[in-house]
């Protein structure tokens, strides 16, 4: 059975021929046809200039017939007999198929090869491939092969090939594997050094961290860097999650506005609830000050829209240089090396998503809109609170719940007046509890309304229920009116010390 025609690859990537001279293409398909037949010889009639037409003429090595083997059974061959191809290049960038009829013309019918192949870095369309094979059929060539611009590509991206690849073009296909095969086990080795450090992969855990800039050399004197402020060239990060290819980390977390039955949201930078170790005292004071200043105006939204947003960013594995899980004398935990960027720093991406209670909602989807509700500049004034002579009653399961510090004891719902002389920002301490043990509330909002809109606005309806049966004793319909009361708890040297 003949040879057929090499098996080729995938593509990878562009072959620019048209770099190459058209003796130079010449030598290539040359090359590339070494191993295509057992070949007696190659000759290379096209740089001689007499070619008749044909840039290469080759011939297969004929068969032999062994001593001994009867007359009649074969006629005895010459050992430079064989099966004469012809084979012509073409450095074209189109070739049609009324070209391919033209360069077809000088394949004498009355002594044709028995193969034939045309190679050219051109596409050929399904027309030329159609007037190549008649052409060659009525002219008596016996096999035949047009080889086009990716079947070239494909046979020089064969691992065989990979030498004629190098030796025209400069590129070697299994440098760039080694490289690559270097390259993953490096990935593989720093993944599971990062799983030691941080926490296993399919389980959640937040592991502190830094990430430090692989060129840095100013490390921990961030004073030395002039536009550390800007572009720090080191930061401290909570790791939560993995992923098959990067890890995730806890950036920010931002005070936020929500309003889930108009969609409505928005967030303040004033503060930052995500307190870092690497912070100095000065740093550490200057964001608490700041969270004191907003919550002046985010402790007085109805709990439901009370937010967070959350900013989370990804490392890539790949990007990770250096895993040093022991960190040093000054933050014992594990520091990351990774090469900055100007402009995104470590990451490879961010993610922003907003936490209002269990629930999560991404600001993006369609119908959300971020409107302007918290101040541009926040006041430095602390209020002056003042509490109230007379003492705030709680029904047994209510104070059993606010003693042991479960949420159901910081709302305080009623039918009746029960609590009319409250209003918000009021400030009263617990009746019950034991000294020394003073604890006050202030009211941060009160409203009355349905039962059911009240539920409308939590992710964790189930538990409103509960609790109101547990305080009632019994279900509480959806349309009944009811008196909601809410509080934070606020202990006796907060308001003294103001």
């Amino acid at each position: 059975m003949a040879p057929q025609k090499p098996i080729v690859a995938r593509t990878f990537a562009p072959v620019h021929f048209e770099d190459l001279d058209p003796h130079r293409f010449e030598d290539l398909v040359r090359e590339l046809i070494y191993d295509f037949r057992d070949w007696r010889s190659i000759e290379a009639t096209g740089r001689s200039g007499g070619d008749d037409g044909f840039d290469i003429r080759a011939r297969e090595k004929a068969s032999i017939a062994v001593e001994g083997a009867e007359e009649d059974d074969a006629t005895l061959s010459h050992p430079m007999d064989g099966n004469l191809w012809m084979i012509q290049g073409k450095r074209e960038k189109e070739i049609g198929p009324a070209q391919v009829k033209k360069i077809l013309a000088d394949v004498d019918p009355t002594d044709p090869p028995y193969g034939y192949i045309l190679a050219a870095s051109a596409v050929f369309s399904k027309a030329s491939y159609d007037v190549f094979r008649e052409v060659l059929r009525t002219k008596g060539v016996m096999e035949f092969y047009l080889w086009g611009k990716p079947e070239l590509e494909d046979m020089l991206h064969l691992p065989k090939n990979d030498r004629i690849l190098f030796t025209f073009f400069g590129i070697s296909l299994t440098s760039r594997r080694r490289s690559r095969a270097t390259e993953v086990r490096s990935s593989v080795v720093v993944k599971n050094k990062l799983f030691k450090a941080l926490g296993s992969a399919g389980e959640e855990f937040r592991t502190t961290i830094l990430l430090r800039d692989i060129n840095d050399t100013e490390y921990p004197y961030s004073q030395n860097v002039p536009d550390f402020d800007k572009n720090p060239r080191w930061g401290e990060y909570d790791a939560f999650r993995h992923h098959p290819r990067a890890f995730f980390v806890h950036k920010r977390k931002f005070f936020a506005y929500v309003d889930r039955e108009k969609k409505e949201w928005d967030f303040t930078k004033h503060a930052d609830n995500l307190f870092k170790q690497v912070w100095s005292d000065e740093d550490r004071a200057k964001n608490s000050r700041a969270i004191q200043e907003v919550q002046q105006v985010w402790d007085f939204l109805p709990r439901s829209q009370q937010a967070y947003l959350r900013v989370d960013a990804a490392v890539k594995y790949e990007d990770v240089v250096v895993v040093d899980a022991e960190g040093d004398s000054w933050f014992r935990f594990p520091h990351i090396y990774v090469e900055y960027s100007r402009d995104g720093g470590p990451f490879a991406r961010h993610f922003g998503e907003l936490e209002v209670g269990h629930a999560r909602i991404d600001p993006e989807d369609e119908g959300w809109t971020r409107i302007e509700y918290f101040p541009k500049t926040f006041s430095t004034k602390k209020s002056k609170w003042k509490p109230l002579k007379q003492q705030l009653e709680m029904n047994p399961p209510t104070l059993k719940a606010f003693s042991d510090y479960s949420p159901e004891g910081e709302t305080l719902y009623a039918f009746d007046d029960t609590y009319g002389y409250l209003k918000e920002r009021d400030l009263i301490r617990v009746a019950g509890l034991p000294e020394p043990d003073e604890r006050f509330v202030q009211i941060t909002w009160k409203g009355r309304l349905p039962f059911g809109a009240y539920l409308a606005h939590h992710s964790d309806a189930w538990k409103v229920r509960r609790h109101l049966k547990t305080q009632f004793g019994r279900d509480v319909q959806d349309d009944e009116e009811i008196t909601v009361i809410e509080l934070k708890r606020v202990y006796k040297h907060q308001y003294e010390a103001d």
